[in-house]
């Protein structure tokens, strides 16, 4: 294609693509307006103009693609490279070059800016790129033989160099916008995470946000525990969003050993990189256990640290090659520290309502937590016309052992009994210590004869116990027989509070007790009322 003569023509462009392009902060806008000053200057069948800056590490950005179908202009959507192409490469290294072929040849439709049946014949590439960095590569191309000169290639320079200065700041107020963003998500998510001691809900507000920010196929978030150098699964989310349950492993491996280890992040944009780490990966989810069937490309991962200490990890995987960038580690990285203070305000929260809830010698609840949930699920009963029955249990004769063989073998006593006790139940009861030897159970949903078959299994599994003590103390005997009066109570129509139904259990209980203990006795209203 003839290139337009004179220098005022051109200086008229030039001037005019200035001011249009001063004009604008779209990108798209600004590729046409470069684009259609290449085509005043010096004309072209197909064209493209794509934003690649080598020194970013992420994957080639088309602004705009257009070709000619039967002499109309046609913007070409599909043609995206994934990697930056050999002719880009070579444009940015030299600058710019012209290409010429003698026939026309099929090419692959993602690097084809032309009609896919066939290969422009005359291309020129040059590079767009300011005095600090590179900006993209622009590039015109001609169906026809021999279409351009060394002149020509020159003069798309010089448009190249004018123009990219505009892009530089167009790409730059995009990137901040798209950081505001992106930051504004963030502040939301650090709110969200502060708002709840729950450490299934932080874990699930850092999977949405970082899904939000960035390419997000896979998620992993590992706790570590420095005491057993074991790495202990948290969360974890498999595309398309399936939910995948893990198994711990020793942290001299995989990709959470490696960042606890260096306390480092790491940031993966392809699968070469990978292979070149040397990590043992930990493959998990449906991807097998084999890396050949991960489909991951691309992997940033950062620790969780919080005065120095390391609390696991956090990571996205994409199946795309090149999907991450700093900012995204910076996002990434800001996430985790807000995560690791939030999983540690956690577990401080679950262990101070676990001492407030948990009677300290016998690990089970105290009488303050056991009557909340037992009144809880008997106003649900009452309102719902379910069954409700309450296990009063008293140790005989307590008072002999601490008497005999001091606190501590009384002590150790209580415990053997919670523990046979515990073992006995379902994870819907509710079992307490209600003070000293007397321990209380509320069974929901249960008839009278179940609670009375649960009844009499704790007294069995007590009373064939013969408790191995294994504290040695002076005439302690190696083991010592220990048994339990019990008492059952059901609620029904008479019964209208969960104090009325507790204190029926209570007489029942000192009903087996008097008639000669070790025995289950279950309240009834014509006998015990």
């Amino acid at each position: 294609m003839p290139s337009r003569e004179g220098s005022k023509f051109e200086v008229d462009i030039f001037a005019s693509l200035g001011r249009e392009l001063g004009s604008t902060t779209d990108a798209e806008t600004a590729a046409r307006i470069i684009l259609d000053a290449a085509d005043q200057l010096i004309g072209w069948d197909a064209s493209y103009l794509i934003l690649y800056d080598p020194t970013r590490g992420i994957s080639p950005r088309p602004l705009l693609t257009i070709d000619t179908f039967n002499g109309k202009r046609v913007i070409q959507r599909e043609a995206v490279p994934e990697k930056p192409t050999a002719n880009m490469l070579a444009a940015i290294e030299m600058g710019g070059f012209l290409s010429f072929y003698e026939d026309h040849f099929e090419i692959d439709p993602s690097l084809s800016f032309g009609d896919h049946s066939k290969r422009t014949l005359s291309q020129m590439f040059v590079a767009v790129a300011t005095r600090s960095r590179t900006i993209g590569v622009l590039s015109i191309q001609s169906y026809k033989k021999n279409a351009y000169e060394n002149s020509q290639l020159e003069l798309l320079k010089n448009l190249a160099s004018h123009c990219a200065g505009a892009l530089e700041r167009i790409w730059a107020q995009e990137a901040l916008s798209d950081q505001l963003e992106r930051l504004k998500i963030l502040h939301h998510a650090v709110n969200d995470i502060n708002a709840r001691h729950d450490v299934e809900h932080i874990c699930k507000v850092v999977f949405e946000t970082v899904r939000r920010v960035m390419p997000c196929n896979d998620f992993v978030m590992d706790g570590y525990n420095e005491k057993t150098n074991m790495i202990e699964p948290i969360f974890a989310v498999e595309h398309p969003g399936r939910r995948v349950f893990t198994e711990s492993y020793f942290a001299d491996h995989g990709l959470s050993g490696e960042i606890v280890r260096t306390k480092s992040s790491l940031l993966f944009n392809s699968v070469e990189a990978m292979d070149a780490s040397g990590i043992q990966f930990e493959l998990y989810g449906s991807h097998g256990d084999q890396p050949e069937d991960d489909p991951t490309c691309s992997i940033i991962a950062v620790p969780m640290i919080l005065h120095g200490k390391t609390y696991g990890m956090v990571s996205a995987q994409s199946y795309q090659p090149n999907a991450y960038t700093n900012d995204d580690l910076y996002l990434l990285e800001t996430l985790a520290s807000h995560a690791a203070i939030a999983i540690e305000n956690a577990r401080l929260f679950d262990s101070i309502q676990y001492l407030a809830n948990t009677d300290p010698l016998t690990e089970t609840l105290n009488r303050r937590r056991f009557y909340e949930l037992a009144e809880r699920d008997f106003h649900v009963a009452r309102l719902n016309k379910q069954p409700f029955a309450v296990i009063m249990l008293d140790v005989d004769d307590f008072k002999k052992f601490n008497d005999a063989f001091g606190h501590k073998v009384g002590d150790h006593v209580l415990v053997l009994v919670t523990d046979t006790c515990r073992s006995a139940l379902r994870a819907s009861d509710i079992f307490g210590r209600l003070g000293g030897e007397e321990f209380a159970l509320a069974l929901p949903k249960t008839q009278l004869s179940d609670a009375v078959e649960i009844a009499n299994r704790l007294r069995n599994s007590i009373h064939e116990k013969n408790f191995n003590i294994d504290i040695e103390f002076a005439n302690v005997p190696a083991r010592l027989s220990v048994t339990v009066s019990v008492g059952v109570a059901a609620s029904d129509a008479t019964c209208k509070t969960l104090d009325m139904l507790m204190e029926r259990a209570d007489k029942a209980m000192y009903i087996a007790k008097n008639s000669g203990r070790d025995r289950v006795h279950v309240w009834r209203v014509e006998a015990d009322g």
